[in-house]
């Protein structure tokens, strides 16, 4: 009993740190004629600070995405970004592959990133799962926020440059 009451006040506690977060900015990806999604980031401040936490990168869909597609997605922004030659990317990868679902239009994911270590992944608001490791939610971060991001006008807005 002792230990759901203290996963129950960790959850509340980190939707309310998610909900006390102050929008820095947000973005729309299209590629080519198509809407994949938008995407903020919030910190307590609304200001944007590389490797500064806790950050929340929250993700509406804007259609359908299976699990497969998003996990090779993140992969290869993570071989790209030169991520894997330093970490454990396919620990990380098969643990995202375990804990996301088929996304279907409509649908928000969200990492709360509590460290460059830390990071708690919510689909529509319900707990899916957390990664403890290494740098884990800086290099997921990184897919967006890096100056190496492969959408340079999605980094800049979101991270208030614009």
């Amino acid at each position: 009993m002792f230990k759901i009451l203290v996963i129950a006040i960790a959850l509340f506690s980190s939707f309310s740190q998610a909900s006390n977060m102050k929008l820095v900015g947000d973005a729309k990806l299209k590629v080519l004629f198509w809407s994949i999604y938008n995407v903020s980031l919030h910190s307590p401040d609304g200001q944007y600070q590389q490797h500064r936490y806790p950050m929340v990168l929250t993700i509406d869909y804007l259609r359908k995405i299976n699990r497969s597609k998003l996990v090779d997605a993140t992969k290869d922004e993570w071989q790209r970004l030169g991520v894997c030659e330093q970490s454990p990317c396919q620990q990380w990868l098969n643990k995202l592959s375990s804990i996301w679902p088929d996304l279907k239009k409509g649908d928000q994911l969200q990492l709360v990133a509590d460290s460059a270590n830390q990071g708690r992944f919510y689909l529509n608001g319900e707990h899916l799962g957390s990664l403890d490791d290494n740098l884990f939610s800086q290099h997921f971060l990184d897919i967006w926020l890096s100056e190496n991001s492969r959408f340079p006008k999605q980094q800049r807005s979101l991270t208030g440059a614009n």
